[in-house]
């Protein structure tokens, strides 16, 4: 069985306006917001085998907020540009070209694609997912290129809302 942990990341600046989309950093209410969910995760004994963010800081932070909570090694983290602002089908190859060795996948992006790709894979998943929201699929699969559109089974969603 295979869990992907589709992360948008936290709430971020448009402050600066002289800041390349890339760079925008994420706002304090962001930050504690990835604390909050990193919390949540790490009561769920969450371990993911393998880590994956979009390049932009917002993902990057809100990324490394989340890892230090669960205790995953920040070293191990893998930088993904197929994550940023591509197409569903980009994003999919990403995952399946990780076989079977992980069980647990999180992945750190960005809206419009991190909803649709939870509607791919779940169709039963109809919403959009807020900053430093999680949707959580699970799949009746041995390897991640079996991870098929529709054959997963949305396990949860949730978001730092529920939790102010």
């Amino acid at each position: 069985m295979k869990s992907l942990y589709i992360i948008r990341h936290a709430k971020s600046s448009w402050e600066y306006s002289e800041l390349h989309d890339l760079e925008r950093p994420l706002t304090d209410r962001g930050k504690r917001d990835a604390v909050i969910m990193g919390t949540l995760l790490r009561k769920q004994n969450v371990h993911p085998g393998i880590v994956i963010s979009s390049p932009a800081l917002r993902a990057i932070s809100t990324c490394r907020i989340i890892c230090d909570e669960i205790g995953y090694d920040k070293s191990r983290i893998e930088i993904n540009t197929s994550l940023y602002f591509k197409d569903v089908e980009e994003i999919l190859a990403v995952i399946h070209s990780r076989g079977s060795r992980h069980d647990d996948m999180f992945l750190f992006g960005h809206n419009p694609n991190f909803s649709n790709l939870a509607h791919t894979f779940s169709p039963e998943f109809d919403e959009i997912i807020p900053t430093c929201g999680i949707v959580c699929i699970r799949f009746e699969a041995e390897s991640w290129g079996l991870a098929e559109a529709g054959s997963g089974k949305l396990e949860y969603f949730d978001m730092p809302k529920n939790y102010r």
